[in-house]
């Protein structure tokens, strides 16, 4: 298993679709970054007052406020990027026949289940990094304690009317900023790889061709979250749950789970059976 996942490894971080996936995310981590410091909303940016610059936590990509429509863009865009990095990879073996050659010199549930670790372990990372970027950015640039909060409200205040036992983790953005945003990096990088590995498994189904898994995936999330907006509650889309500011972590947990379990349950079944695809 250790040779297998080294060799899908390699194969994944010399792929350019990772390669453009991952400068598209590092752009927009670094631009993101430069947006927040010449970002004048409220006058309260280095183009205006000194005593109106926000910390570095309300700065950067999670809490931003002129950045907000960047994470959600990513949010939605998400099974797109993450799909396209190496969740094809099995199909793409199989089509060139490599897999063939693969096979005569590693266990099947190897070859299958590698394949699965390097797509969450690389997906994951992917986001992660340049979401750790723009944060570091925004510390080395931004005060850790800002003159100002994103909700205009002063500094005795913050912690009385700026919170809601409703929103997920909201008193750990009171108690610790950092960790809250580090928690909902990790959350939207988990996500992202959850959703490559529902993928990877759908290519075990679907078999006429590369992009119709990656349009399918993108369409299937789009209308699963029009859905549960219309018929249920916009905070219970997932869309909503990844961005800060509203949502249970409970609703989360069941999304996350529907797309592992189904994924797993997926893998398993087809890694006992013959691979391949069909004509």
């Amino acid at each position: 298993m250790k040779r297998m996942f080294h060799l899908e490894l390699k194969n994944c971080l010399h792929r350019k679709e990772f390669k453009i996936i991952f400068l598209i995310l590092m752009i927009i981590s670094i631009g993101s970054f430069l947006f927040s410091c010449f970002y004048k909303g409220g006058g309260n940016q280095y183009g205006g007052s000194l005593l109106q610059v926000r910390s570095a936590f309300e700065m950067s990509m999670i809490q931003g406020p002129g950045v907000r429509i960047i994470l959600s863009s990513i949010v939605l865009l998400i099974p797109l990027f993450s799909v396209i990095i190496f969740s094809d990879s099995y199909y793409s073996d199989c089509q060139s026949g490599v897999y063939k050659s693969i096979l005569t010199r590693a266990n099947q549930n190897v070859y299958v289940w590698a394949k699965s670790l390097v797509i969450l372990t690389v997906t994951f990372l992917s986001f992660l990094i340049p979401f750790l970027i723009n944060q570091l950015l925004c510390l080395i640039a931004f005060p850790i304690k800002g003159f100002d909060n994103n909700h205009a409200l002063p500094p005795y205040d913050i912690g009385i009317q700026n919170f809601s036992s409703e929103w997920m983790f909201d008193l750990i953005r009171l108690q610790s900023p950092l960790l809250y945003n580090l928690i909902f990096m990790i959350l939207i990088s988990f996500t992202a790889s959850l959703l490559a590995l529902f993928a990877y498994s759908a290519y075990f189904l679907v078999k006429k061709g590369r992009f119709a898994v990656i349009s399918g995936i993108f369409l299937l999330y789009i209308i699963s979250q029009l859905v549960v907006i219309l018929v249920g509650s916009y905070k219970f889309a997932l869309v909503n749950l990844l961005i800060p500011g509203t949502g249970s972590f409970y609703v989360l947990l069941v999304w996350m789970s529907v797309l592992f379990i189904s994924s797993l349950i997926i893998i398993t079944m087809k890694s006992k059976l013959e691979v391949g695809i069909e004509d």
